[in-house]
Parts: structure tokens; sequence; C-alpha cells
């Protein structure tokens, strides 16, 4: 920007300089041109001075006097050019004498010789007057011409570095694209890596706990699976705070109910919330319609977030959420959630960047109880996101108060009545007398969802890969549902989706279940001709109301 200023100084001083050059020019030019046609005046009439002195001899030597008509013209030119203004007063007075011709024959010989000097002074001038004329007009255009040189010389360098300047930046930029291309992909990569094995842990664990066990051996089985979840939020937290960042991370505009989201939170933090004898109390505004129009999988993170804070900063006492709606208009409602808890509190001097990357709201904090100091970073990120924020106020030993907004759209649907979410055993026999194929590379990753499967009934064929998968599928047996990990080698889960859509033209429904879990993925799976989209590790309560919509 300030190299542009430049440029433009430059040529705006270019132009400058040629019009007060131009000007200048201009004003020698019409001074030298009055001066040359000043000289040749002086010149013309002296030349008239001399051819009428000549006159004049030649008639003293022919008639023996001037004539009157020739007098009159010499009194003529001195009154113009007063070249005679000594000599002609003294010619007069021998006219009027009658002197001898000798003598007037010799003052008109030295009046001639007069003139003649005069004449060759003039010419002399007039001569200078046009060298200088010329010396200025190409001095001045050698000048201009140099000026001009010099600034276009200027301004060509200025442009050159600027050009540079450009092509660094255009390259300066394409790095930074390819920066982030590998930073998406390193975040795809990872997230794929991480869940992947979370999976098997998490969902062996979860089998695990299902079979007969002695008291110690559930007690041990239960305390690996807190941990697990404990590192999942750790790890859910590090990829979104990541995917925030790249700006990878998917919004969705959907169906919302707020008190569902709230029996499920209630219902995921009971057992913290016994085990340290806290009361958790719900109010929601009546006047908050069942459905609303929004994101619910991030409204329920930052519930969950914001709760999991409070119970862990709080021993005794109460934990209230209070929903409100704090702006409404034809379309749109902006609802307001307030979590306040009975806890530790917040010291003053650390509340202005408790919601900054990586702080916690003292040195002890990550000692005592744990975290990455990233869930505040990430519940303002995504509130940001959505066109909502948060605030908070606290008092040490007293407790605090987290209060959000966000604004969703009004839904034209009414809630349905659905029951709280069914035991795992309610689905023993969904899957009896059905096949299904499961595309998956991962062996431990076939097993869990070969046995979850198995439990409720199915018949289980396991595909490495994509191209195994479209085998099995152009064999006779008709699957009733197929589940597609989408990262496979030889044919991923978009390919061979496809491929069954188009080529098979089969219209079986399909399940994807991914570990990427990044921005447009859900998207492009139900483009490629997926029917749903499920991210790892998954809930098989999750997966089975899945399949309940898909399979009849």
């Amino acid at each position: 920007m300030k190299r542009n200023i430049v440029i433009h100084r430059k040529i705006t001083w270019l132009l400058l300089f040629s019009v007060i050059t131009l000007g200048v020019a201009s004003g020698f030019i019409y001074s030298g041109k009055k001066n040359i046609e000043k000289s040749s005046a002086f010149i013309n009439q002296t030349y008239e001075t001399i051819e009428a002195l000549q006159m004049a001899i030649t008639s003293v030597y022919e008639t023996g006097a001037v004539s009157h008509l020739l007098f009159d013209s010499l009194e003529k030119i001195n009154r113009e050019n007063n070249d005679l203004r000594n000599t002609l007063p003294v010619l007069r007075q021998y006219l009027a004498a009658k002197r001898p011709n000798a003598a007037t024959v010799k003052l008109l010989y030295a009046m001639l010789h007069e003139e003649k000097q005069l004449l060759v002074k003039r010419k002399a001038a007039s001569k200078l007057v046009n060298q200088r004329m010329a010396a200025f007009l190409i001095s001045g255009r050698v000048g201009a011409f140099l000026f001009v040189v010099i600034i276009l010389l200027m301004v060509n360098k200025d442009i050159s570095r600027h050009k540079k300047t450009q092509r660094q930046l255009m390259a300066a930029i394409r790095e930074a694209q390819q920066a982030r291309r590998m930073q998406e992909q390193f975040l795809a990569n990872m997230s794929h890596e991480i869940r992947t094995p979370m999976n098997g842990i998490k969902g062996m664990t979860d089998l695990l706990l299902e079979t007969p066990l002695s008291e110690k051996q559930q007690d041990m089985a239960g305390m690996i699976k807190r941990s697990i979840n404990t590192l999942l939020v750790i790890i859910n937290d590090i990829l979104d705070f990541s995917k925030i960042k790249a700006g990878k991370l998917h919004l969705e505009k959907i169906d919302v109910g707020i008190r569902e989201i709230l029996t499920s939170t209630r219902s995921l933090f009971a057992h913290p919330l016994h085990s340290k004898g806290l009361q958790l109390q719900i109010s929601v505004d009546p006047g908050i319609p069942e459905l609303v129009t929004g994101d619910p999988h991030r409204l329920n993170q930052v519930l969950n977030n914001l709760l999991s804070n409070a119970i862990k900063f709080t021993n005794k006492g109460t934990i209230n959420i209070d929903v409100r709606i704090q702006e409404q208009t034809a379309d749109t409602m902006v609802i307001c959630f307030k979590i306040t808890d009975t806890g530790v509190g917040i010291p003053e001097e650390s509340i202005g960047y408790i919601f900054d990357s990586f702080s916690q709201a003292s040195d002890d904090i990550s000692r005592r109880f744990g975290g990455t100091g990233l869930g505040l970073t990430i519940c303002k990120q995504l509130l940001q996101l959505q066109g909502g924020d948060i605030s908070v106020t606290s008092v040490v030993g007293q407790g605090s108060t987290f209060q959000f907004y966000l604004p969703y759209g009004l839904s034209n649907k009414q809630a349905m009545e659905t029951p709280a979410v069914a035991a795992i055993q309610e689905y023993k026999n969904l899957l009896a007398g059905k096949n299904v194929l499961v595309a998956e590379d991962n062996e431990i990753n076939q097993k869990l969802i070969e046995f979850v499967l198995r439990k409720a009934g199915g018949s289980v064929t396991i595909a490495n890969n994509g191209e195994e998968a479209v085998q099995h599928l152009q064999k006779d047996k008709v699957y009733d549902l197929i589940i597609m990990d989408l990262q496979m080698p030889k044919m991923d889960g978009y390919a061979t989706t496809y491929y069954i859509r188009h080529q098979l033209r089969l219209t079986t429904p399909i399940i994807a279940m991914t570990a990427t879990a990044m921005k447009d993925e859900q998207w492009q799976c139900l483009h490629a001709g997926m029917n749903e989209y499920m991210t790892k590790p998954f809930e098989f309560a999750e997966l089975y109301k899945r399949i309940v919509q898909l399979v009849d």
C-alpha cells in the first residue's frame, strides 16, 4: 500500500513538472518571439533608413538637393527607431540654409555609415537572441527529457519492486494454502488415527461391562470406561480446537429439541452428580417451543462442557440450569442459558482470560482437577460461530454463573412423543433374520461392530476394503444393511458407495462410520448416496437407533 502511494506520488510529480515546464517554456518562447520580432523590426527599419540615405545621396548628386519626399521619409523612419535623432536636425538646417552640396553629401555619408554600423550591431544582437533561444529550447528539452527519464526509471524501479513483492506475496499465499491443506490433512489423519483405536477401546469396554463380572472386575471396568470418556473429552477438545482454527468445523441447521437435550444432559451426568451428592435443577421457559432450528450437537457440547466444569468445581450444594427467551422475532428466537453452581468460584483477576486458549483460573487447577484449558475456549468459539456469545460472573467461595445465548430459527414441526432412550437389551432382536455387510479395514473395529450387530440378532459379513464389499454385493446374497468405513485401502467408502448406487444400482441402506469427523464430511457422505452418518467412537444405543430408522 505504501509503495503504491510512492508510485502515485512520483507520477503526480512527473505530471506537475510537465505542466510547470510547459508553462515556463511557453513564457520563454513568447518572450523570445517578441524579442526576435522587435530585433527584426529594428533591422528592417535600419535597412529602410540606409535605403533612404542612399537615395538622398543620389538625389543630391543628380538634382543638387534632397527632395522633400525623401526627407519626410527619413523623419517618419526616425520617429519609429529614433536612430537619426542627432543628425537629422543638422540635415534639416543644411537643407534650410542651402549649404553646399559637398557638406550635405558628407553629412549624408556620415549618417549612412552610422546606420550601417547599427545594422551590424543589430544583426549580431538578433543572432545572439536566436542562439540563446535555440540554446534554451535545446537545454529545456534535454532537461525535461532527462527528468522524465529519471522519473520513469524510478517509477519502473518501484513497479518492478512492487511486482516482485506481489510475486512474493502470491508465493506466500500459495505456501499458506499448501500449509493449510497439509494442516487439514494432518487433522483428518490425526482424527482418524486417534478415534479408530479409541472406538475399539471404548466399544470393547462397553461389551466387557455387559458380561458377567465380579464386583471388583465391574468396578475396574467402570474406571476404565470413565478414564476413556475423560480421554475422549480431551481428544475431542484438541481436535475441535484445531478444526475451529482451520475453519473446518461443521455446523448443522436441523431441528433441535431443547428439552430433549437437557434431559439427555441430566442422564449423562447422573453418576457424577450422585457420587458428589449434588442436586441438578433445570428450569425451562414454557414459551420455548418443543423444536427450534440449529445445531443440537454443538449445544449439547457447550452444555456438557459447562456442566462438567460446574460439577468438577462444586463439592456441595446445587447446580441450576435456567433456560429463558432473551429475544424473539417473526422467524428467530434468541435463547439464553444460565448455569449457576455453588462451587469454588473464579478469582476476579482470572475472569478476563479464562476463555483464552490453554488458560485456567490458577496454576494449580490442572494439577487438582485436570483438563487442557481448551473447554471454555471451544465453548466461546462455538457460540460465536453460531452468532452467540458467553459471559461469566463469579465470587470466590460462593460459586459461578456462566451465561450464554444462541439464536435459533423457528421450526414448523411438532415434537414427536418419543420415549426415553431405550436400554440396549430392547434391541436384542432388532436384526433377527437380517444380513449386514460391514466394510472396515481395522481388525479391532471389525470384531467390535460384529459383536454389536450379532447382539441385535444380525448375520454379519466382514469386508476388509471397498473392493471386497463390492465383490460380496455382486454375489447372489442379499444384504439388508451396509455399514461403511470411509478410509479404507484400495477403494474408500465414497468410491464404494458411488459404485453401489450407480453401477450395481442397489438401494440397500448404508450407514457411514468414520473416525475423521471433518467439516463437510457428512454432506459428502449423503451426496455420495449414504443414508446415515456416525462418528467413532459410537454408542451402541445410538447405532441401534439409526438402524431402527433404516431397517424394517
